[in-house]
């Protein structure tokens, strides 16, 4: 029987040839990416992707969506008003040349150095990471070297990866100190995953991830062994299971309500159909989860232009969608958009709270800059494990117990017998 276990990592030496050729290989690629997504971003040009840039002969009514086109936010309902705030504010953090055609994914907070780790697609073996209030950077380089990351999250003080390319795709738990980057799954009972594109976790320690063909059309990698899925894969039995292959034509973004009772699943498969970009679907669906099964299927959100990337819930249970030009914010319950986060003239790939720091502190990754979003609203903070304390809990309670005897309070409070760090 044929189990979820690694497939066994390649640990040849590479000669000067092989490099190179596989140095050519990886350029070609990356060009080819780039010119499809620069296809399916330009091919809105026949009609406009954002309703500003519409053309009108009104002088009155084009300055209006000139001013419009320059807001950092645009409420499409009141409702978005009370989310983002009375100082909402969009600051730039980070920028890449303007030549520069690299797609920047993967965010994960790191809540140790209030960083925030990010990847170039483009690049292997190396991580960016920038620090939320100072804005220093700095690389984190993996070993062994990662390529093509394109999904992270945190968890109990690491960050897990999703890598789409290369020749050992797969999902990596990553020690952001030391950069050593340890496979934790490469294949569904012996066949290769296709490219993991985004993950999230449970608060069951289950990992959520999309499986789309990314690394078949971009980055040259073999056909395709399975189809398009969603999976659910158990940390602590290494199950492996298919939670659909058939409603999602290109799963990418993933996120959990805040009661974790729904699944929301991007379907990015405009972003393969340059040809047929306007006619492609770019849909966020939602499904009822149960730890087990994904059951009634429906479609809550369809994007303006571009493809559904990166998805986040805010700590109310609204939608956070990274999109072409922004992120748009959605009340799942009615698929309404409420308003929009603008970024004109960039791509947003994912976003990313700042967790347990700040209420209301969004990162965003673009294909032009990395933007710093502050609003009203937080995102849903990370779920330990039932019965678990994390270290910072622990920090936390000490830190309490010696107040509480300096004040002359009684005796230290005792910790849980249980603690995971």
């Amino acid at each position: 029987m044929v189990d979820s276990n690694d497939l066994p990592v390649p640990t040849y030496a590479e000669t000067e040839a092989e490099r190179l050729e596989r140095e050519i290989v990886q350029q070609e690629a990356a060009e080819h990416e780039e010119r499809a997504r620069a296809d399916a971003y330009r091919s809105d040009g026949a009609s406009p992707s954002s309703l500003f840039e519409s053309e009108t002969a009104d002088d009155a009514l084009a300055d209006t969506l000139s001013t419009i086109k320059q807001a950092d936010f645009i409420a499409w309902d009141q409702s978005f008003l009370d989310v983002i705030g009375t100082s909402a504010a969009l600051e730039c953090i980070q920028s890449f040349p303007g030549d520069e055609n690299h797609v920047h994914e993967a965010p994960v907070y790191l809540p140790e150095t209030n960083e925030l780790l990010f990847s170039d697609t483009h690049v292997t073996g190396w991580l960016w990471a920038i620090n939320v209030d100072t804005h220093e950077t700095r690389k984190i380089h993996t070993t062994p070297p990662l390529e093509h990351v394109n999904g992270g999250t945190y968890h109990n003080g690491y960050a897990y990866l999703a890598t789409n390319g290369g020749s050992t795709r797969g999902l990596f738990r990553v020690n952001v100190t030391s950069g050593h980057a340890e496979c934790i799954l490469n294949n569904y009972h012996g066949r290769h995953l296709l490219s993991p594109n985004d993950l999230i976790f449970d608060s069951s320690s289950n990992i959520l991830f999309t499986d789309p063909p990314y690394g078949w059309h971009n980055w040259g990698v073999e056909d395709p062994e399975l189809p398009n899925a969603v999976y659910q894969f158990n940390t602590k039995t290494g199950a492996l299971r298919a939670l659909t292959n058939s409603v999602v034509l290109t799963p990418n973004g993933l996120a959990l309500s805040p009661d974790e009772s729904v699944l929301y699943v991007a379907d990015s498969n405009s972003s393969l159909n340059s040809a047929s970009h306007l006619g492609s679907a770019r849909n966020v669906w939602a499904f009822d989860y149960s730890r087990s099964m994904l059951s009634n299927p429906r479609l809550i959100y369809q994007v303006e232009s571009g493809w559904p990337d990166g998805l986040r819930v805010t700590q109310g249970g609204l939608l956070m969608v990274a999109v072409a030009g922004g992120v748009d914010l959605v009340d799942p319950s009615n698929g309404l958009l409420l308003g929009k986060i603008n970024t004109p003239g960039d791509i947003i790939f994912n976003l990313e709270p700042v967790r347990g720091k700040g209420d209301g502190v969004w990162l965003l990754t673009g294909k032009r800059h990395i933007y710093k979003v502050t609003i009203a609203t937080g995102g849903v903070e990370e779920k330990s494990p039932i019965g678990t304390v994390t270290l910072r809990d622990i920090i936390s309670q000490i830190s309490q117990a010696a107040v509480s005897s300096e004040e002359g309070n009684g005796h230290e409070r005792d910790l849980p017998g249980h603690h995971e760090l």
